[in-house]
């Protein structure tokens, strides 16, 4: 229930998006009186049951059932997300970034062990299955992809943005990382380069001492 958005996603910098709100077909239903769908909304019902427990007088233990009942409901569109990012001009927010963007693109690039292609593996929720129950007539254990659990926004179609103590924009901010491939970055380059972070605050305690040179994109004020 992850599906990709039409159209292309945008930056909170002020690039545009074409990005519509999706609507996609379940991979599953429910069986369940407890559980029901309509055309916007999946509408459930969870019983949580517990066990109170009271000491008497006389050192003995009463034990009594209890049950709270939950209602959940679902919006079954999806719409745009966006992903703000606390210093989106470092090592992380650019390699994020430009993940981001290569597995959007679908990108192949060359490496000195042969080419790679962008991949979400070691995301929880892109890579990782659940179990949801077990075959009826062959025992068999069925195992679905963790994103189609629930409507969910895909990652290709978060609207990104950010803040980050220094100008530079992300494609600068992506050499001084040093982290990406050179032929990935050359492939992603142009596009993070129109990428630029949102002025921050500058909070020394929470900021490491060498990166006081860097601080170039500040809020002004006098109190953090």
């Amino acid at each position: 229930m992850a599906p990709h958005a039409e159209g292309s996603s945008s930056y909170a910098n002020g690039a545009e998006s074409n990005s519509k709100e999706v609507m996609i077909k379940d991979l599953f239903t429910v069986d369940s009186p407890n559980v029901r769908y309509t055309n916007e909304e999946i509408l459930s019902k969870y019983t949580y049951r517990t066990t109170s427990v009271v000491q008497t007088g006389d050192g003995r233990y009463v034990a009594s059932p209890k049950e709270t009942v939950y209602d959940f409901k679902v919006e079954r569109k999806i719409g745009k997300v966006g992903m703000m990012l606390v210093g989106w001009g470092g090592n992380n927010g650019s390699t994020v970034t430009a993940g981001i963007i290569a597995n959007r693109r679908g990108l192949v690039w060359d490496t000195r062990e042969g080419k790679r292609a962008a991949n979400y593996y070691g995301s929880v929720v892109m890579s990782s299955t659940i179990k949801l129950g077990t075959e009826a007539e062959t025992g068999k254990e069925i195992n679905i992809p963790f994103h189609d659990v629930l409507p969910m926004v895909h990652p290709d179609d978060l609207v990104i943005g950010g803040w980050d103590i220094n100008r530079m924009d992300l494609a600068g901010a992506m050499d001084r990382a040093s982290v990406m491939e050179p032929s990935l970055k050359t492939l992603v380059r142009k596009e993070m380069a129109t990428m630029k972070p949102l002025p921050s605050i500058y909070y020394p305690d929470f900021i490491a001492a060498n990166q006081e040179d860097r601080a170039d994109n500040l809020l002004e004020g006098a109190h953090a």
